[in-house]
C-alpha cells in the first residue's frame, strides 16, 4: 500500500450578500458545521454548499483509494493522521473541520465514520495551497458486544433510580 497522503480541499466556496454593496459574491470559507448544515424541521440537514464540498472530498478520496489500493474496511478502526494547511494566520480549531470530511469518507475508507480515529499531527499556513492532508492507517479490530441480557445491568454497572 502506498504511503502518500490523501489531499482534500480545506476551503469551500460559498455565496453571500456583501453587506456594504448588497451584491452577491463568492467567498472561500473553512467548512465548519455552521457552513455545512441548515436546520429543517428542527433537524440538521446538509445544505447545498455542504453537499458540494462533501462531493469534492469524496471525489478526491476515491481517486486516492484507487491509486493506493485501499480496501474499504468495515470491521477495523481507521487511524487518520491529519495535517491542516490553513489559508491564513487567524486562530482556528482543527477539529471544527472534521465533521464534513469524516462524513465524506464514509463508504470509501470506512463504512461508518464511527470507525475513524482522527489524530491531528500538525498545522501550518499555506496561503497558496490551503488543504488537509490525511494518512489513513488500518487499525485494530472493532469488537462489538452482543448483550446477553435485556435491560438488566451487569454487576459492574451502576443503577440509578430517578
Amino acid at each position: 500500500m502506498s504511503q502518500h497522503r490523501l489531499i482534500i480541499p480545506l476551503l469551500m466556496e460559498k455565496r453571500r450578500r456583501n453587506k456594504t454593496t448588497q451584491q452577491m459574491e463568492n467567498i472561500w470559507v473553512v467548512p465548519s458545521w455552521n457552513h455545512l448544515y441548515t436546520m429543517v424541521n428542527n433537524r440538521p440537514t446538509l445544505g447545498k454548499w455542504g453537499q458540494q464540498y462533501k462531493e469534492r472530498v469524496a471525489e478526491a478520496a476515491v481517486d486516492w483509494a484507487m491509486d493506493s489500493d485501499w480496501v474499504l474496511t468495515d470491521d477495523r478502526k481507521v487511524i487518520l493522521h491529519t495535517w491542516i494547511f490553513w489559508n491564513d494566520g487567524k486562530d482556528k480549531d482543527c477539529h471544527n473541520t472534521d465533521k464534513a470530511w469524516a462524513d465524506a469518507l464514509e463508504g470509501i475508507l470506512y463504512e461508518n465514520d464511527s470507525q475513524a480515529l482522527i489524530q491531528y499531527q500538525d498545522f501550518q499556513i499555506d496561503w497558496v495551497n490551503p488543504r488537509i492532508e490525511i494518512e489513513p492507517i488500518v487499525g485494530g479490530l472493532i469488537k462489538k458486544d452482543k448483550p446477553t441480557r435485556k435491560n438488566k445491568p451487569s454487576k459492574s454497572q451502576m443503577v440509578l433510580d430517578i
